[in-house]
């Protein structure tokens, strides 16, 4: 069976979602300027205020996108049992009979499908992402107490090996958020999709292995900008909003 046209359940889900996570990433941006430090010599992530503050930003974001999701099944299920399990198949033949083009581009069943998908994409990634970086923190803690006891490692070195290994840090999440859009593309049957994650998967992998941190000063205070975070925030916050929008002005009931 088939919801009507004028409901746009996933888009709006995913919508909600880059919402909160852009609201998570100004907050924590916030933060930053209010417990600036006073010397840059260290990375932020070794700030233990910070740290903590991020921590509890990542909680509550996990917890916010929980609800999102289980209020918009709790939506969507509404819909699917106003017709019985065993009838929705024949009904979504009448559907298509009578109703022609201004069907919706996909079943309920399908949605439905896509929607747990992303709810363990958002979810499921967001809790592993939350103990990688927990693990790349304690990695770089290495790094640093290596440095200071002068065991060869310049500050040059440091700067080099935490460029190369960002990376890692944000690879599983941003490979999961575009197995979504993946997915949704084949589900659609739109290239569109695939060829926009191939694109920002290129993009990130250069920016891994070619691109160098670059340093900037904001404020009176050096600031150095590692490509492969810059590219996947953007992905998991404006890149999810152009998603959202694109899945409720090109397809019906999405």
């Amino acid at each position: 069976m088939y919801i009507t046209v004028k409901k746009h359940i996933l888009s709006n889900c995913i919508l909600k979602v880059a919402l909160v996570k852009i609201l998570a990433a100004l907050l924590e941006g916030l933060l930053r300027i209010i417990l600036q430090k006073t010397s840059s010599a260290t990375p932020d992530m070794l700030d233990i205020y910070l740290w903590h503050c991020q921590l509890v930003i990542s909680g509550l974001q996990i917890i916010a996108v929980a609800i999102i999701f289980y209020f918009t099944w709790k939506h969507l299920n509404h819909y699917m049992k106003l017709v019985p399990k065993d009838d929705q198949q024949g009904f979504g033949e009448l559907q298509k009979e009578y109703l022609k083009d201004k069907i919706a581009s996909l079943s309920v069943s399908s949605v439905n499908r896509l929607l747990q998908l992303w709810a363990v994409i958002f979810i499921g990634a967001e809790l592993i992402y939350g103990f990688t970086s927990i693990m790349y923190r304690r990695f770089i803690a290495i790094l640093m107490d290596a440095l200071s006891e002068g065991s060869g490692m310049t500050d040059g070195t440091f700067v080099m090996l935490y460029n190369m290994t960002h990376g890692f840090k944000y690879m599983e999440i941003l490979a999961a958020i575009l197995l979504g859009v993946v997915m949704t593309g084949i589900f659609l049957n739109d290239r569109y999709l695939k060829l926009a994650s191939l694109a920002v998967l290129i993009l990130f992998l250069l920016s891994f292995g070619v691109f160098q941190m670059q340093t900037v000063y904001l404020m009176g205070r050096e600031i150095g900008i590692v490509w492969t975070s810059i590219i996947y925030h953007i992905t998991e916050t404006v890149g999810l909003v152009a998603l959202s929008f694109y899945l409720s002005k090109a397809y019906k009931g999405l």
